[in-house]
């Protein structure tokens, strides 16, 4: 079966077993336009206030089963539509083949967990945030590490470490984006792992999202906040060191954001940060990573074949 006949049959599988929710497809007219209005230009995870309240409206009136599968025919729905964007932005060749590519294989990811009844859809989950957008093509899949979303790059990094950064950050933000802060900000994947987060799979991401912009020069560059960035990994981890070094080394940049001083960081789940924490030699850190596009298509250009 083709994607789109695999969709038509998730759906009618789970129309037929909501089949007793009065008002079904209101419900789902009501889900698609929050997705489709509402969270272009939020983050994934950061629900509109009157979103928030029809999403606890929609678990105070039904089961947990029977919303489990609510949230699934909207997955399924908005995939359907925008699968149709997708086709036609083929046909005017507006996006590269490789994004299309990303874009069908995540959709058969997902529509293939919901025909084997293993997908849980929970909204207080992450990953189902994630899936959320992703179909909404709010968020956008990669072929490897990590999603994207195109969002306004925040200021705040330019206060967080005194003089220097602030310099630093005032002539990123004034001479090499030229004020202009529409960015694609990453988001990594947990359900992919190694290879995806080996050196390669990271050199695969930035190659597939530097194809992405060569052909969108309002889209200002990438920019993301992350712990392994913190410059003291490579000392801890050398293993790690390629996290921040490949980027850097075709031109991003780097600013500290804060401290992360709580003891089931993500990052402590390595013995030896774990003990080093332990011992006050080291607290987990997270930094700005911005990307410039003129530097990253250079780089994707100079590493190409």
């Amino acid at each position: 079966m083709t994607l789109q006949q695999e969709l038509c049959t998730a759906k009618k599988l789970l129309e037929g077993r909501l089949s007793d929710v009065d008002s079904l497809p209101l419900l789902i007219e009501q889900y698609t336009t929050f997705m489709r209005k509402d969270m272009p230009g939020r983050s994934y995870c950061v629900f509109s206030e009157a979103m928030q309240r029809w999403l606890a409206n929609l678990s105070d009136k039904f089961s947990t089963s029977t919303v489990n599968k609510i949230h699934q025919l909207e997955l399924v729905t908005l995939m359907q539509g925008s699968l149709a964007e997708i086709e036609k932005a083929d046909q005017e060749t507006k996006l590269p083949s490789r994004i299309i590519t990303s874009v069908h294989a995540w959709f058969e990811y997902l529509t293939k967990e919901i025909l084997s009844e293993t997908y849980v859809a929970d909204i207080a989950n992450d990953l189902f945030k994630k899936d959320l957008s992703i179909s909404a093509l709010n968020l956008w899949p990669s072929s490897s590490i990590c999603h994207y979303e195109r969002m306004t790059l925040p200021r705040r990094f330019i206060v967080a470490d005194g003089m220097k950064q602030l310099l630093a950050g005032t002539r990123m933000l004034l001479w090499t984006l030229k004020n202009n802060r529409c960015l694609y900000e990453t988001h990594n994947e947990d359900r992919r792992t190694n290879p995806h987060f080996l050196e390669q799979g990271w050199r695969e991401l930035y190659q597939e999202m530097a194809e992405r912009l060569e052909g969108e020069p309002h889209i200002a560059g990438v920019f993301a906040a992350s712990w392994f960035w913190d410059p003291r990994i490579a000392e801890i981890s050398p293993k790690f060191a390629y996290l921040r070094a490949l980027p850097e080394s075709g031109g991003a940049s780097f600013y500290f954001l804060r401290e992360d001083n709580t003891s089931n960081h993500v990052a402590l789940q390595n013995k030896k940060r774990k003990r080093l924490y332990d011992e006050g030699k080291y607290i987990p850190s997270s930094y700005v990573m911005i990307w410039p596009r003129s530097a990253l298509l250079q780089w994707a250009n100079s590493t190409q074949g």
